[in-house]
């Protein structure tokens, strides 16, 4: 299993990060695969440059066949683009393929990969 997520803005922007459970990546726990995002060097999407991230700010959750955006509790919230106005995130969301999201003042996206079908995740 694996992912890549693309940082949107930012010093990063254009940067894309690939984390697998082959390279031992996130935490593994059945089907249930998740992956931690924040400022700390030791989440496994590092936001370093980011000081409005928290250390330990969200968590990107694969289970039930499809992606699962959670905030941590974060200081400045976690944010899903929406069509109207950005909404904060409370508790664990569903979120999409391509679907934006924000953790401090970095906006991010999953990218699609070679076998992206949008009803894989429906």
């Amino acid at each position: 299993m694996k992912v890549s997520l693309m940082i949107m803005s930012g010093v990063d922007d254009g940067k894309v990060i690939t984390c697998s459970t082959a390279n031992q990546d996130g935490n593994l726990e059945g089907d249930h695969w998740f992956l931690t995002l924040g400022r700390r060097d030791d989440n496994d999407i590092c936001l370093r440059n980011d000081t409005f991230a928290s250390r330990y700010h969200a968590r990107l959750h694969w289970r039930d066949g499809r992606w699962w955006l959670e905030d941590c509790s974060s200081r400045n919230g976690t944010y899903i683009e929406d069509r109207v106005d950005d909404a904060r995130v409370l508790g664990t969301i569903p979120i999409d393929v391509n679907q934006l999201f924000c953790l401090g003042h970095t906006w991010l996206r999953i990218q699609p990969d070679d076998d992206y079908s949008p009803d894989r995740y429906s």
